[in-house]
């Protein structure tokens, strides 16, 4: 009696922290509709932070495992019985993508504005789009995508509306280097948006738990991958004598990009190469993902290009517990469309 009971009561605690999470999550947006935009850590020079470094992980956390899940209808790195939990994760991450829109907007009126204005030359609205084709391709990947046979036309339509997601968010940002921020024009950011939704939708799928033990090696050549294009900027910027590269090493980016390197990449690498506490180093290469958005971000607008002073971003506690609190949801809405779909 003592054993059985004791499970449940772990599971319920963790609910009630999550639920709570939630709520304070959600306490935070609505001070921030409130008070307004002020009581985030953006500026007049800096407008993109936490929430659109968070956006990007999320919507390519979606986009990875809808690819993932495509590509393995052909290479069987998934049990075919975890394909439509993966699906449902793809779909929860989307939702959770959308939300933190909605937030980082300020008014979410604005989101309305923006799908319906139809301005295709805008690569904002056309991420828009995508983001909703991607959902409801992994809608109907979920829904008719059910048992052991393969689905090779939902599968394709998968790793292509996937794909298409995280090249317009990578492309979004090359084009805004046209505007004053050289640093995403690198030739390595739309590598950087794929292998990062790579890793994050191994990732997710690892702390969901059974997956093949190929599946580890992958992800751990991803994590590699990822540090040496990292290093590989930074030297890139250390010989080119770019201004940011100062932001990023030691300036207001350091942080961040601190973060990534040693617990984003180095820490997942070795607990993967020991295979202990997986469900750790998953978390800690999403965590890695997020770090690497969030000092590119604040890296490429820092320093002016006209005549502004140069500035510095660092989220505040209402951007903090606002993301916390949509990871939280995040975990709800999957619980949620779990009762629905049933995946297992």
């Amino acid at each position: 009696m003592t054993t059985s009971t004791i499970p449940m009561k772990k599971s319920n605690v963790a609910l009630i922290i999550t639920i709570l999470l939630a709520l304070a999550g959600i306490s935070a947006w609505i001070y921030q509709l409130i008070v307004g935009m002020q009581t985030t850590g953006l500026g007049q020079q800096v407008v993109w932070g936490l929430y659109i470094a968070a956006f990007f992980t999320a919507v390519g956390a979606g986009a990875g495992l809808l690819i993932l899940t495509g590509v393995s209808e052909f290479i069987p790195f998934f049990p075919v019985t975890t394909r439509a939990r993966n699906l449902v994760l793809a779909l929860t991450s989307f939702i959770i993508g959308a939300l933190l829109i909605a937030i980082d907007v300020g008014n979410p009126i604005q989101i309305w504005r923006v799908i319906t204005a139809f301005r295709f030359s805008s690569s904002m609205v056309w991420d828009f789009w995508l983001l909703i084709a991607a959902g409801v391709v992994a809608l109907i990947y979920l829904l008719l995508g059910k048992g052991a046979k393969p689905h090779t036309i939902l599968a394709i339509l998968g790793i292509l509306a996937g794909t298409a997601v995280v090249i317009t968010e990578s492309w979004m940002l090359s084009m805004e280097a046209a505007h004053a921020h050289p640093l995403w024009g690198s030739g390595l950011i739309v590598i950087n948006f794929l292998l990062g939704a790579v890793i994050s939708g191994m990732s997710i799928a690892l702390i969901a738990g059974r997956t093949d033990i190929r599946f580890i090696s992958w992800l751990q050549a991803a994590l590699w991958l990822s540090l040496a294009f990292v290093l590989l900027e930074t030297v890139t910027g250390l010989v080119s004598e770019s201004d940011e590269i100062g932001l990023i090493l030691i300036g207001s980016a350091a942080p961040a990009f601190w973060l990534q390197i040693i617990v984003g990449l180095l820490l997942p690498i070795v607990l993967l190469v020991r295979k202990t506490y997986l469900w750790l180093a998953g978390i800690l290469a999403v965590f890695g993902v997020l770090a690497e958005r969030l000092w590119t971000l604040a890296a490429g607008q820092a320093i002016p290009r006209q005549a502004l002073p140069q500035g510095s971003y660092f989220p505040s506690w209402v951007e903090l517990i606002s993301v916390i609190g949509l990871v939280a949801l995040g975990m709800l809405v999957y619980r949620l469309l779990t009762m629905i779909f049933k995946p297992e």
